[in-house]
């Protein structure tokens, strides 16, 4: 799945942008609203929150444990498919891809951990302003039919789009 994130003005325009992707297909639980005004997100009946760091939607740090973690086990399994038996070539082998597995966990961590913040900065300091921030997950079939409906929204500013792998929109 693709998440796209947006920005506008009010949570009028947020309820407007609501109900055009909910005829797109998008359900309450692929659309999400971050604004300061919580009475407003219940009030405008939106699926939302006043801060984004209760959320956790934005995961790079996860993903970086994911990919680091899938990269360390196909190591140890090329190592383990070209050796015949188990010994110590085997056990150093393993070993070098533990090493591996923190190394690159490390360095994912590092810079995934550097797009948190710096993202959730952006967000806090648009939010801080009075801004509404959407957050839409979509199938890739659906990115670019919402895309459409949202560039063609005179309202709605396109912000950025990542991957929603290890980050569900809460609930």
């Amino acid at each position: 799945m693709k998440r796209l994130f947006y920005a506008t003005n009010n949570l009028d325009d947020a309820e407007s942008i609501s109900d055009e992707v909910h005829k797109l297909g998008i359900d309450d639980h692929h659309f999400y609203v971050l604004s300061r005004d919580d009475s407003g997100i219940k009030s405008h009946h939106l699926h939302g929150s006043s801060n984004i760091d209760k959320t956790d939607i934005i995961a790079a740090k996860k993903r970086a444990k994911i990919m680091s973690f899938g990269i360390s086990a196909i190591i140890v399994a090329i190592i383990a498919l070209s050796t015949n038996t188990l010994n110590s070539q085997l056990l150093w082998a393993i070993f070098a891809a533990i090493c591996a597995y923190v190394v690159i966990n490390f360095i994912l961590l590092i810079t995934g951990g550097s797009f948190d913040g710096y993202f959730k900065s952006v967000i806090n300091e648009r939010l801080d302003s009075g801004e509404v921030i959407i957050i839409i997950d979509v199938e890739k079939a659906q990115s670019k039919k919402v895309e459409q409906q949202l560039d063609a929204h005179a309202q709605a500013q396109f912000l950025a789009d990542s991957s929603n792998l290890a980050s569900p929109i809460p609930d």
